[in-house]
């Protein structure tokens, strides 16, 4: 399996950000994840902000809770939080580019006071003991290469009784990923090694002293989002290619329409699913 060090999964974001901007809606929605369908949802920017309701909701978030955003890319997340519950929240990220751009966007939308953003790793990070009463983890989690490195500090800068609230990809049954191509190409594309199944996500969780408390499948609510991202793919490979004839492309953003054509492939052989959890520190 190929792993990916902190630089590369920052060179990802830094390189691909011109993508998500085209195709995902970044402005309205601010944020690079998939998005939760429903009846009421009109539009990808409305998916996207779904999905920040709905991960809110299962995780029964106060307005006097401390939240990390761990992996919070451009800060969307964070700032939902604060102007929607009044919250403080910390969000930290790989790149230094996210960082700016997730502070400017604080400001903008006038939760500057509210919300900081720093450039860490969320497998060991500068933050006390106890720290948080919720890690918000929205497509961030399972990039960890050893996700029991992102268990255990989560464990020590969370109060006990506090919750990890995770909205992702997972496996929906175990399989080795280094026989599944299309998953390889989908994940490495994504500057991932390998997806936990949720029989492993229980698992590691319970190793790590928390317990999953909350499952929601929400796989048939992303395929709008599975499907958007294959035309983009399909737009993608030609500007690619017309790119790379001028000029030398970076490695992600070269590669990056092979995710959208593989991940709705290996979506539809039920090789991943999409779900919300909710994982509550029993320390």
């Amino acid at each position: 399996m190929k792993r990916f060090t902190n630089k590369d999964i920052e060179n990802y974001y830094d390189q691909t950000e011109v993508h998500y901007r085209m195709h995902w809606k970044l402005e309205e929605g601010m944020g690079l994840h998939y998005g939760i369908w429903d009846e009421n949802t009109k539009n990808l920017a409305e998916a996207v902000l779904n999905s920040n309701y709905r991960l809110m909701v299962l995780g029964g978030i106060k307005p006097t809770d401390m939240v990390l955003d761990a992996g919070c890319g451009i800060g969307g997340s964070s700032v939902y939080l604060a102007k929607n519950l009044g919250c403080n929240v910390r969000g930290i990220t790989l790149s230094e580019k996210q960082v700016k751009t997730a502070t400017e966007l604080a400001a903008k939308k006038g939760v500057g006071d509210k919300v900081q953003f720093s450039q860490q790793d969320y497998t060991k990070t500068n933050f006390a003991d106890n720290t948080f009463d919720i890690a918000w983890c929205i497509e961030s989690m399972e990039t960890a290469t050893d996700k029991t490195l992102f268990f255990n500090e989560m464990r020590r800068i969370l109060k006990p009784g506090g919750k990890i609230l995770i909205a992702d990809i997972f496996k929906p049954q175990g399989y080795d990923m280094s026989k599944e191509k299309d998953m390889q190409v989908m994940l490495n594309g994504w500057a991932m090694s390998d997806i936990l199944s949720i029989d492993e996500l229980h698992a590691t969780a319970e190793k790590s002293s928390f317990k999953v408390t909350g499952l929601v499948d929400v796989s048939k609510n992303v395929l709008k989002s599975v499907n958007r991202m294959y035309f983009a793919s399909i737009i993608g490979a030609v500007g690619t290619k017309a790119y790379n004839m001028i000029y030398n492309a970076s490695h992600f953003s070269k590669i990056h329409y092979k995710t959208g054509f593989a991940q709705k492939k290996a979506y539809h052989q039920n090789k991943w699913g999409y779900y919300l959890v909710a994982i509550e520190n029993r320390k």
